[in-house]
C-alpha cells in the first residue's frame, strides 16, 4: 500500500473476522476485527441497507510507532480510540464519545457533518511535558473547536498551564489563545499569547486579516522581559511574505524555556522578507556577543547574508563571521567567509582554525532535489607545520545521509592522496597515494628524521564505528634516525594487508641494494593488550654492520640467513627461529689477521640463545 500513513497500520498479517446477522433491512454487526502485526480494531453495530444509516461502535490499539511521526514525540508506547459513528438517511454523520490515551496524553470530544455544516469540540490533556524535552516539567491542557461552513469554518484553539518548569525557569499563568476563520480565500485569525516566565512577563499578539484579495499579518510581537520580536508582514496569495521581523533579544534563555529548550546569550538583527521579481529572498542581518546551547557555544558571531529564491532552489550570498565555535571539545575560531551569488550556486571563500589548525578553502555549493553539491575549487590547512592542500577541483555531494567524495585528490608535501567513495551508515573509501614523502611524520614525532616515500592503495569499507581496512603500499628509500645510526642504509618496503575486527593481518618484504632480502607477516591483535604471531625470514648482509664495527678496527663480510618468529603479548613477546651463516670473512685492521669461511648456526628459544 503506498499511503504512508495507512501502511504501517496494516504491515505484516493482516487478519479480518467478522460475526453478523443479515435480514432484508439491515446488517446487524455483533463483532468484527481487523488485526496485523500493529493494529487490532474491532468494530459492532447497524448498518441500514434500505436508506444507508450508519450506528457503529469503532475502537482501535496500535503502537504509537505506526502512527504519522509528527505526534509521536507525546504519545506513549501504544495508543487507544474510541468513538461512535453515526450516520442518518439525510446523509449526516455524527462522531461521538471520542477519546484517545496514549501514556500522559488523554483526549475526547465529538464532531458532527450537516447541511455541510461542521461541528467540532476535543479537549485533551498531556500530562508530561517531558516527553516533548527532557529539560521541561509539568502538564499543558488544550481545545480545539470548529464551527460553520466546512469549507470555511470558524476555529478557535487554546492552550494553556497552570505551571511549568523548563531549565530551571518557572513559567506561570501560561495561554495561548487563537481564533480565526480557514477561508483560503479569505483567511483571518487572532492570536494572543500571555503569562509569566521566571518573574518576567509574556505578551505575544498577532492578528491576520484579509482585505480586498489581500492578506497580511500586523502587529506581530513576542516581549519577554527586555527580549522583544516585532514586525509586519504582508502576505500574496501563496502566503509568501514580505516586511521585516525585528529581534532584540538580549537574554534568550527565558525564550527558550518558553520553546522547552535550554539555552543562554543575546541576538539582535533584523530579518526582512522581499522578493526579487516572482522569486521571493529574505535578508538576515543579526549578531551575538555570545550564545550557548548544549555543549555549543558561539562568540562574536555576525551574520549578514541574502537567501535567494529560498523556497525552491536557496542560493545565499553575504558574510559570515565568528571569533569562536565551540562544540565540545572542538573549537573553531577566525571564521571569516564570504559569500557569494552564482547562478543557482553560492560561491564561498574563507577560513577558519580548527582545532589549533588552519583552514581556508574556496568553490561554490548547492542544494537541489534533496542533494548538496560542493564544488571545491582550493583548499588547504597547516598540521603541525604540514601544509596539505586541494590539488584539482574536486566535487563532494551529499544526499539521504550519505557523503559521495568524486576525486578528492590532496597535495601532501609534494606527494598526493586521491580519495573516492561514500561516507554514510557504511563505508565505501578508495584511496590512492603517489609519493607521499615519509618526512611528513617527523613534525608528529621529533628525533625521527624520517625519509623516503609512500605510493599504494588503501580502502576502507564497513560500519565507521567498526571499519575494515585493506592495505597494499610501497615504500621506497626509507630511513630514520635509529637505522642511520646503526649504519643501515635507505631500504625498500613493500606490505599489503588488512585490519578488521582489532586485527591487522599483512606481508612484507624488506629490501636494499646491498643484499638484504627479509620475508614476512603475521597477525596483530590490537584489543587488550597487542598480541602477536609474526614471522620472518630471508637474508640479512653483515654489511649493515659495518659502521659500528670500523669503529673498531673490524670489519665483517657474508650474509646470515634469518628465520625468526615472534609470539605472545607485545609487552613481553617469546622469539624463536634461528641464524645460520657460512662463509663469512672477518678483517682486524689494526693487527692485518683475517679469519675466513667463518661458518656459525645460532638456535633461540625459550629465551636462550644456543650458538
Amino acid at each position: 500500500l503506498d499511503n504512508p500513513a495507512i501502511a504501517p497500520l496494516i504491515a505484516g498479517k493482516v487478519t479480518a473476522a467478522l460475526s453478523a446477522r443479515l435480514t432484508a433491512d439491515a446488517v446487524a454487526i455483533d463483532s468484527g476485527s481487523l488485526k496485523s502485526d500493529a493494529l487490532n480494531s474491532q468494530v459492532a453495530g447497524q448498518v441500514s441497507l434500505r436508506d444507508g444509516a450508519i450506528d457503529l461502535n469503532l475502537k482501535a490499539d496500535a503502537p504509537s510507532s505506526a502512527l504519522p511521526a509528527a505526534a509521536r514525540g507525546m504519545l506513549g508506547e501504544r495508543a487507544q480510540i474510541s468513538a461512535t459513528l453515526k450516520r442518518d438517511p439525510n446523509g449526516s454523520i455524527d462522531i461521538g464519545g471520542l477519546k484517545l490515551t496514549s501514556g500522559a496524553l488523554t483526549a475526547d470530544g465529538q464532531a458532527s457533518l450537516a447541511d455541510n455544516k461542521v461541528a467540532a469540540d476535543i479537549k485533551g490533556v498531556l500530562s508530561d511535558i517531558s516527553l516533548l524535552s527532557k529539560d521541561a516539567k509539568g502538564a499543558i491542557a488544550f481545545a480545539l473547536n470548529a464551527q460553520g461552513p466546512a469549507a470555511a469554518p470558524d476555529l478557535s484553539l487554546t492552550v494553556d498551564s497552570d505551571r511549568l518548569l523548563v531549565a530551571s525557569r518557572e513559567i506561570t499563568g501560561l495561554k495561548l489563545t487563537a481564533t480565526g476563520k480557514a477561508d483560503a480565500a479569505n483567511p483571518a485569525a487572532n492570536v494572543q499569547l500571555t503569562g509569566n516566565v521566571a518573574g518576567q512577563a509574556l505578551q505575544g499578539s498577532a492578528v491576520l486579516a484579509t482585505a480586498d484579495g489581500k492578506s497580511a499579518i500586523n502587529g506581530l510581537l513576542l516581549s519577554l522581559g527586555k527580549n522583544r520580536i516585532s514586525g509586519d508582514l504582508a502576505l500574496d496569495e501563496k502566503f509568501v511574505p514580505v516586511g521585516t521581523i525585528a529581534l532584540d533579544l538580549p537574554d534568550i534563555g527565558p525564550l527558550a524555556a518558553l520553546a522547552l529548550e535550554k539555552a543562554e546569550g543575546d541576538v539582535r538583527g533584523t530579518i526582512a522578507f522581499s522578493k526579487n521579481g516572482t522569486a521571493p529572498q529574505v535578508a538576515i542581518k543579526a549578531a551575538t556577543a555570545s550564545i550557548t546551547r548544549g555543549d555549543l557555544q558561539a562568540k562574536a558571531v555576525s551574520i549578514d547574508a541574502l537567501v535567494a529564491n529560498y523556497l525552491a532552489v536557496p542560493v545565499i550570498s553575504g558574510k559570515i563571521r565568528a571569533n569562536t565555535v565551540t562544540s565540545g571539545g572542538t573549537v573553531i575560531s577566525g571564521i571569516d567567509v564570504d559569500l557569494t551569488r552564482d547562478g543557482d550556486w553560492t560561491g564561498f571563500s574563507g577560513g577558519a582554525t580548527v582545532k589549533g589548525i588552519p583552514a581556508q578553502a574556496a568553490g561554490r555549493v548547492k542544494v537541489a532535489n534533496g542533494t548538496t553539491t560542493i564544488e571545491l575549487a582550493s583548499g588547504q590547512a597547516t598540521v603541525q607545520g604540514i601544509k596539505a592542500a586541494i590539488a584539482q577541483a574536486s566535487t563532494v555531494s551529499i544526499a539521504n545521509g550519505t557523503t559521495t567524495l568524486d576525486r578528492l585528490v590532496l597535495n601532501l608535501g609534494g606527494g598526493t592522496a586521491t580519495v573516492t567513495g561514500k561516507v554514510g551508515t557504511a563505508l565505501d573509501i578508495n584511496a590512492t597515494l603517489a609519493r607521499v614523502p615519509m618526512s611528513l611524520a617527523n613534525s608528529f614525532s621529533p628525533g625521527l628524521d624520517a625519509a623516503g616515500s609512500i605510493s599504494g592503495t588503501v580502502k576502507v569499507t564497513g560500519a565507521p564505528a567498526n571499519p575494515a581496512v585493506a592495505f597494499n603500499i610501497d615504500a621506497a628509500g626509507v630511513q630514520t634516525s635509529q637505522t642511520r645510526g646503526a649504519g643501515v642504509g635507505a631500504v625498500s618496503v613493500s606490505s599489503s594487508g588488512t585490519f578488521a575486527g582489532n586485527k591487522l593481518t599483512f606481508n612484507a618484504n624488506v629490501s636494499d641494494g646491498a643484499g638484504l632480502g627479509l620475508k614476512g607477516g603475521g597477525t596483530v591483535t590490537t584489543a587488550g593488550t597487542p598480541a602477536l604471531a609474526l614471522d620472518f625470514n630471508g637474508a640479512v648482509p653483515f654489511g649493515l654492520l659495518s659502521q659500528k664495527l670500523a669503529a673498531q678496527g673490524l670489519s665483517l663480510s657474508g650474509t646470515a640467513n634469518v628465520n625468526v618468529q615472534v609470539r605472545g603479548p607485545a609487552t613481553s613477546p617469546v622469539i624463536g627461529g634461528s641464524v645460520s651463516t657460512s662463509g663469512a670473512r672477518l678483517v682486524d685492521a689494526r693487527s692485518g689477521l683475517a679469519v675466513n669461511d667463518l661458518a656459525a648456526d645460532v638456535s633461540i628459544a625459550g629465551g636462550v640463545a644456543r650458538i
